[in-house]
């Protein structure tokens, strides 16, 4: 409960400068449904919120924008197949022309895939490995002074009583306190 204040100066200092969405449950939309007080869902397919694919003029790869506007941009620097962006390099998001959410790894067919670096901004991080494009495996979860770090599962961490979801919505991460069973493949 202690880290409640935290993240609630975060999301109103933050603003619209996250171009994805960081909902801090119990949700402040009436559409999205309450959760636990204790966890956390930083989101780029999630529930309660609908985006939109951006181009990359440069490189001709799409890139997901969970709040576009129209002079919203992507940047890949990076190879792109089939319209997708493909194998290392970095991407950069700009909201009202200024930069924001950057990542740096790689994606196999448009998806997070490997070890990889996101950033929203200077104080939220993640660094870890991804499959399908969310977390899996060893990954660490920086916001401001907390650091959550621990073993990810299909974008879920369990830890210290709390769970944390990046890119799936926090309800498929089961209930705080059990975490959800881990799976081989991926």
């Amino acid at each position: 409960m202690r880290l409640f204040p935290l993240f609630c100066s975060f999301v109103l200092l933050a603003g619209p400068a996250c171009a994805q969405q960081l909902a801090l449950t119990p949700a402040t939309k009436p559409e999205c449904p309450p959760a636990e007080p204790d966890s956390l869902q930083i989101s780029w397919t999630a529930p309660c919120d609908n985006g939109d694919w951006l181009f990359d003029t440069q490189t001709g790869c799409r890139m997901w924008d969970w709040h576009p506007e129209p002079e919203d941009k992507p940047v890949w620097n990076g190879a792109c197949r089939a319209g997708q962006p493909n194998g290392p390099g970095e991407a950069q998001w700009t909201e009202h022309g200024r930069p924001i959410d950057r990542f740096v790894g790689t994606y196999r067919d448009g998806k997070r895939e490997g070890p990889g670096s996101y950033r929203w901004n200077d104080t939220v991080n993640f660094e870890g490995s991804y499959a399908n494009d969310v977390p899996q495996g060893r990954g660490t979860l920086r916001i401001d002074d907390v650091v959550l770090s621990g073993e990810w599962n299909k974008g879920c961490l369990t830890t210290a009583g709390k769970i944390v979801a990046i890119g799936v919505p926090r309800a498929s991460c089961g209930p705080v306190g059990k975490p959800t069973p881990k799976v081989a493949d991926r």
